[in-house]
C-alpha cells in the first residue's frame, strides 16, 4: 500500500521537517506546497525528496486563471501573470518530479455558470472573459 503526507496537514513544518517525517513513520511519498518549496528553495527541496528517497505525490497549487477577469488592460496584465505563475508551477513541479500539479480552477465574480458573460466582462480581443 502506498501512502503520502501532504504537507499542509502539517503546516508548520518546513520541506525539511515534511521529509523527515515521512521517513520517519516509512512513508513512500509527500504533497508538497509551492511556498514552502519556494521558502526551502526548489533546488533544496529537489535534493531532499531525493535523498530521502520519496516520491512527490503532488504539487499544490497553481489555477488562479480567472485572475484576469477584469475587464480591459488590467485584466490581460493580471491573466499575463497568472499564465506567467503557471508555467512556473509546471516548471516546479517537473524540477520536483511530481506525478501532478494541483490547479486550483474556478469561476469569474460575477458570472453565472452556463449563463452568457454580463457585458462589462465581455472582451473581443481575446483577453479572459472573451465571448
Amino acid at each position: 500500500m502506498s501512502l503520502s503526507l501532504n504537507q499542509r496537514t502539517t503546516q508548520r513544518w518546513t520541506v525539511a521537517e515534511a521529509v523527515d517525517g515521512c521517513v520517519r513513520h516509512g512513508l513512500e511519498a509527500v504533497g508538497l506546497w509551492r511556498e514552502d518549496v519556494a521558502g526551502q528553495g526548489l533546488a533544496q527541496s529537489v535534493k531532499l525528496v531525493r535523498a530521502a528517497g520519496l516520491r512527490v505525490s503532488s504539487l499544490c497549487r497553481g489555477g488562479f486563471l480567472t485572475a484576469g477577469g477584469l475587464p480591459g488592460d488590467e485584466g490581460r496584465r493580471a491573466f499575463a501573470r497568472a499564465l506567467d505563475d503557471n508555467r512556473r508551477a509546471v516548471d516546479e513541479a517537473a524540477e520536483l518530479g511530481a506525478a501532478c500539479l494541483v490547479m486550483v480552477v474556478g469561476g469569474l465574480p460575477g458570472v453565472t455558470p452556463g449563463e452568457p458573460l454580463p457585458a462589462d466582462l465581455r472582451d473581443t480581443r481575446g483577453a479572459p472573459g472573451a465571448g
